[in-house]
């Protein structure tokens, strides 16, 4: 009897301690990394307590090559590699004995449908179109532009009015009309701009300083500069001397911006013109500037025109008798009674045109050839 109690007894004590040991939670692994951990050392990490779980390994077949940018403290390991996925735009891959850690675009073929890769910001310019911008810089003289009656106000289509009631307009009528490039008005001309430019520059009035031309990406900027960068040395907190360089001539920025109204295609123009010089000298370095920002919406193949700038140019110019005025001081100081000096003044206004075409993406232009050539190269001989 007591044997059989005894038994009993041991049987439910074994019951007991399975029970409890069911019961019993198992322990948590936890982690803790700091924020600049790198991605592939996280993995290992990971990977040790993955393996003791449930025998799978960790594989990062992500393009992500960083840190993990998150702090991590006494976290479970799981929770902890959702937080890194999150952080880092990344997502996990169950498998076969494995867990494959990728980037958030994987496997997706198209918006919404499986299979979709997002086309990189590379790819996404090169389908952009472009726009071509041709720019002409004149310093012209501004007394001969006023006598002209020039109104660069009037701008339209490519053409400019010139008022033939003022004292240039006789210069005027000659040059144009035997061009054709100008249609009589009343009491006004409608001139072609490039035509006034010439003109303008064939009479020693101006001078054009550049005609840059650059391809722009839609809503990319564009960068030109006509002049030279100049040095000026500056000291640092420690004493040491170092050169500042800064840019100087004619510096054009622009950013087209091609957009679509009631089906037509207008280009959105910022744009924003320098022209500076720099003066340097034993104590300090002068850079006078001129400057000029706007925001136009051009369509394909109109001009417009930027003036206004001015700035005037001072000449030293030696009178007198010729020969002796020329003569050293030192000869009885005859260039003295000879000769004088004087300074003429003569004030110039920058002008400067923008042309904007729109030309096709790369990617268009390269199958327009690839089609033409096809079609050449089928043509019966």
């Amino acid at each position: 009897m007591h044997k059989t109690h005894f038994i009993i007894c041991l049987i439910l004590m074994l019951l007991a301690s399975l029970i409890y040991a069911q019961e019993k939670p198992a322990k948590v692994s936890r982690i803790s990394m700091k924020e600049d951990t790198h991605i592939n050392e996280a993995m290992q990490i990971m990977e040790h307590f993955s393996l003791q779980e449930n025998g799978r390994k960790m594989l990062n077949l992500s393009k992500y090559n960083g840190s993990i940018n998150i702090p991590i403290s006494n976290l479970e390991w799981r929770r902890a590699l959702d937080l890194i996925l999150m952080q880092n735009d990344l997502k996990l891959e169950e498998g076969v004995g494995y867990y494959a850690v990728r980037d958030a675009d994987y496997g997706v073929s198209s918006p919404g449908t499986p299979g979709h890769t997002e086309p990189s910001e590379e790819q996404k310019n090169a389908e952009a179109k472009q726009v071509r911008i041709k720019a002409v810089a004149m310093l012209a003289d501004r007394s001969y532009l006023k006598n002209l009656g020039v109104d660069w106000s009037s701008v339209f289509n490519g053409q400019v009015t010139v008022n033939a009631g003022f004292a240039g307009g006789s210069q005027l009528v000659s040059p144009f009309t035997l061009s054709g490039s100008g249609s009589a008005d009343i009491g006004k001309y409608t001139v072609d701009i490039n035509t006034l430019i010439r003109t303008i520059e064939s009479n020693q009035k101006g001078s054009i300083l550049a005609e840059p031309s650059i391809l722009v990406t839609s809503g990319k900027t564009g960068n030109i500069q006509v002049g030279q960068d100049i040095s000026i040395k500056t000291a640092d907190e420690a004493g040491n001397t170092k050169d500042s360089f800064y840019a100087t001539g004619i510096i054009m920025n622009v950013t087209p911006t091609i957009v679509m109204v009631d089906g037509e295609e207008l280009i959105m123009m910022k744009l924003s013109i320098e022209r500076s010089s720099g003066q340097p000298s034993a104590i300090s370095t002068v850079i006078t500037k001129s400057t000029s920002s706007t925001e136009l919406i051009l369509y394909n193949r109109e001009e417009a025109v930027i003036a206004g700038l001015f700035d005037t140019d001072e000449t030293k110019v030696r009178s007198g008798v010729p020969i002796l005025k020329d003569l050293p001081w030192w000869v009885f100081g005859l260039r003295y009674l000879t000769g004088y000096d004087s300074y003429e003044k003569r004030e110039r206004e920058l002008i400067i045109t923008i042309r904007a075409e729109i030309l096709d993406s790369a990617l268009d232009r390269l199958r327009k050839i690839q089609k033409e050539a096809q079609e050449v190269h089928i043509q019966p001989e």
